[in-house]
Order: C-alpha cells, then sequence, then structure tokens
C-alpha cells in the first residue's frame, strides 16, 4: 500500500469532518455546516460567514496547481485564520421558534481545520526540500 501524500491526507480528513459532528451540544454534522455556512453572510453573523469562505480558500488551493508554492502558503494560512474564527460561534438555531442551543467546538471542527494544518505543514515541508 502506498503511502498518502500531504494532499491525500488532508482531503481525508476534510471528508472526515464532513461526516462528523461539528459542535458539542447538537449534533449537526460538517455537511450540513458547508451546505447552509452561506446563510451567515445574509444573517451577517461574522463567526459562520467567514469560517464559510475557509473552505472556498481550502479548495482553491487544493485545485489551482499554477499557483507558486508562496502563494500557497499564504493560502493556508489564511485559510486556517478564517476557520478559527468559528471558535466565537455560542449559539445555533435549535428550531423555527426561535431557541437557541449552546455550543462548542467540537470534533468535527477539530478534524477540519487539521485537514488545514496538514496541508500547510506539507507546503512547509515541500518549500524546504525545494529550498535544500
Amino acid at each position: 500500500m502506498e503511502k498518502l501524500t500531504y494532499k491525500q491526507t488532508s482531503m481525508l480528513l476534510y471528508g472526515v469532518a464532513l461526516i462528523t459532528p461539528m459542535f458539542f451540544g447538537t449534533w449537526t454534522i460538517g455537511v450540513f455546516g458547508l451546505i447552509m455556512g452561506w446563510l451567515g453572510i445574509f444573517a451577517l453573523e461574522p463567526f459562520v460567514a467567514i469560517p464559510w469562505f475557509a473552505n472556498f480558500l481550502y479548495f482553491g488551493n487544493l485545485i489551482f496547481n499554477k499557483l507558486n508554492l508562496k502563494t500557497k502558503i499564504g493560502m493556508s494560512v489564511l485559510t486556517i485564520i478564517f476557520a478559527i474564527l468559528i471558535v466565537g460561534l455560542l449559539s445555533l438555531p435549535d428550531n423555527a421558534g426561535g431557541n437557541n442551543r449552546e455550543v462548542t467546538v467540537g470534533i468535527g471542527f477539530l478534524i477540519w481545520i487539521s485537514s488545514f494544518i496538514v496541508l500547510l505543514i506539507g507546503q512547509l515541508k515541500e518549500k524546504n526540500k525545494n529550498v535544500g
């Protein structure tokens, strides 16, 4: 069996994050957050909208192979910064009646952000390999 590249490992972690609970206090899984995160823009919720944009930076980083490595590293750092802002989200709507449920980041968040960190570490190793 071949060893996974850092990109493959990162994508595997991201995939696992999509099927695990994002928060403690609710069973909302990552794919729901990915699908519904855009609502944070219209609700003027920066702790929802900005972390949602981290997904676009992440996929752009993986897809656009023509970007130089320095740009990709910058995108990875920005992705992590955007993602960390989800820690500021303290409650989620519980039902249509307007009730909210208090939440804290959960295992899905930790796996999600670790996928970004693995990508960054791989890029930094690649950069050091190219320099030396």
